[in-house]
């Protein structure tokens, strides 16, 4: 064999491996996905950043920059859920999404502020739940009676008697006995105007109060202007330690 084909096959044999690397390299590439979006205060719209954006059941989190930008490379295609979570803004867990190869899902967030108390509920002593108001007539979800995960919205819908969900995504309102007024939402003690813009997953839930009628809405109403309200939502999250009704001390195991 000519010397210089001995070379040329030698030299071959060299740079297949390095051949055969870059294009798996390439494939790998191929076969992912990412996710991008930005995270903004549901109540200012201002961009947040620093938060913690993550993929559920992986290892793959990002934090946001300072216009609340977000981008996760290297995901695996298939269905995923998507936490965002700051310290001082409820956390916030996404439905499920798809990723496919070679694609971004564009996935925005609206983080809710943790709430400040009510000039109404005085919090003292070493047990919160002491302190807690019962309202006649109003109606209790736990933890244990709400399901495993979504929307906490959509979660109440058909849960009790005279409420349901209506509209959808970031238009998700409670309907109380068919009255065309809106309700109002107190989230971990802050009055919040509806519609209630920013998901809230069922799952970070300890319980839920509905008060119906516009009586209800009384206690609340020095706090939001607007019309009459046909009753109130007060949600209640497992890290709010302030009053809250004694049911929702503990959760489910």
């Amino acid at each position: 064999m000519p010397r210089h084909l001995r070379q040329c096959i030698v030299a071959l044999l060299l740079t297949t491996p390095i051949v055969l690397q870059f294009s798996q390299a390439q494939l790998h590439a191929q076969q992912v996905g990412q996710v991008s979006g930005l995270v903004s205060d549901a109540i200012t719209g201002d961009p947040v950043a620093d938060v913690t954006v993550s993929i559920l059941g992986s290892t793959l989190a990002v934090g946001t920059d300072a216009e609340g930008c977000f981008t996760i490379e290297g995901v695996a295609p298939g269905l995923i859920r998507i936490r965002a979570q700051l310290l001082g803004y409820l956390p916030i867990t996404t439905d499920y999404y798809t990723v496919y190869p070679d694609t971004t899902v564009d996935v925005n967030f609206k983080l809710a502020p943790v709430a400040y108390e009510l000039d109404a509920v005085q919090v003292t002593g070493a047990n919160p739940a002491r302190e807690w108001q019962h309202v006649q007539g109003a109606q209790l979800l736990t933890k244990e009676q709400l399901p495993l995960q979504g929307d906490i919205l959509n979660a109440i819908h058909g849960l009790i008697p005279g409420v349901r969900t209506r509209g959808t995504h970031e238009d998700t309102r409670l309907v109380v006995r068919g009255a065309e007024a809106d309700v109002i939402y107190v989230v971990d003690g802050r009055v919040i105007r509806p519609p209630l813009t920013f998901h809230i997953d069922v799952s970070d839930v300890a319980c839920v109060e509905i008060r119906k009628g516009f009586s209800a809405v009384m206690e609340f109403k020095p706090s939001i202007i607007g019309p009459n309200y046909a009753g109130v939502v007060l949600i209640f999250t497992d890290s709010y330690i302030g009053a809250r009704p004694s049911a929702c001390i503990g959760g489910r195991l």
